[in-house]
């Protein structure tokens, strides 16, 4: 389990003032499953470098600039042992390496005070989509180097560059916002019942296993995935969760609701959230970041 604090942005927008991304992420093998093939990652994202040698009165070691985003992820590997595990993991390592060496950091608007305009970040969906092609291509290609042809994974990732949240998502990995005790779904599955429900002109019974047959995968197709983008403003108080479908394949969604509605820290609500999963059965590795902007960092 993993519990951070970490700081968005420290501009302020508006009369909006910054805040702090307090995350936690939790991950289980679950009842049913010999091994884990999820994967997930909390990072800020900041300029840094090492200074090896300097004069005595400059600085040395590792400095660090201001965080400019913080990046939470959660993907969930499909191929069996051997590939599911694998295809997660290189996918987070190739989307989080993309995203460090090629974004464009935040920068003020030219002439304008950086304390009252938002940073601008040009190019920001369009970057998160190429992020997932780059991820698409390295899971295909550990596929032919380790002889796994039916490797693949999801991937659903939060980009916060304060007040901005990007979510960018393929598969049927999910992002919720809780805001105000609404919880809001922020991500479409991307599976054959989804597709056959969007195109039903009448309610219509889908057969069980189009609930887990994925058209839109990193890796699963010769096909390049089909990037969902969306963007909000997001507002202190508000909670995010990115899980795997091991955690909604046994709780619903208002059982989540009431779980990030919940006065706990978020390593305590995810571990709540994994309980549940596994108490309905857990049939599936299940996945939990949950996420909740504040106004100052909290104190557990």
């Amino acid at each position: 389990m993993t519990n951070a604090e970490l700081i968005s942005n420290d501009s302020v927008v508006g009369t909006k003032p910054h805040g702090t991304i307090d995350a936690a992420g939790f991950t289980d093998v679950g009842r049913a499953r010999p091994i884990n093939e999820d994967a997930y990652l909390i990072a800020t994202l900041q300029r840094s470098m090492v200074v090896h040698d300097a004069s005595p009165e400059a600085a040395r070691g590792w400095l660090s600039g201001g965080a400019a985003g913080t990046l939470l992820m959660v993907a969930d590997g499909m191929g069996g042992q051997g590939g599911g595990d694998v295809a997660s993991r290189v996918a987070v390592n190739a989307v989080t390496s993309y995203l460090l060496n090629v974004m464009a950091w935040p920068t003020a608007p030219a002439g304008a005070p950086a304390a009252n305009e938002n940073p601008s970040s040009p190019g920001v969906s369009e970057q998160l989509s190429c992020a997932l092609v780059v991820g698409d291509s390295t899971v295909k290609t550990t596929a032919v180097q380790t002889a796994t042809p039916r490797m693949g994974t999801t991937l659903t990732m939060a980009l916060v560059l304060w007040p901005t949240l990007y979510v960018a998502h393929v598969g049927d990995t999910r992002c919720y916002l809780l805001r105000s005790g609404q919880l809001k779904r922020l991500t479409t599955d991307h599976t054959l019942a989804q597709k056959v429900l969007e195109n039903a002109r009448e309610p219509v019974d889908v057969a069980s296993q189009l609930h887990h047959t994925l058209w839109n995968s990193l890796g699963g197709s010769a096909e390049l995935p089909k990037p969902e983008i969306a963007k909000l403003e997001l507002e202190l108080g508000d909670v995010l969760l990115l899980c795997s479908d091991g955690l909604t394949k046994h709780v619903t969604d208002e059982e989540i609701g009431a779980v990030l509605s919940a006065d706990a820290t978020n390593a305590a609500r995810c571990a709540k959230f994994v309980e549940r999963a596994n108490a309905g059965g857990g049939s599936d590795n299940v996945t939990v970041v949950v996420a909740t902007a504040r106004s100052t960092p909290h104190v557990l």
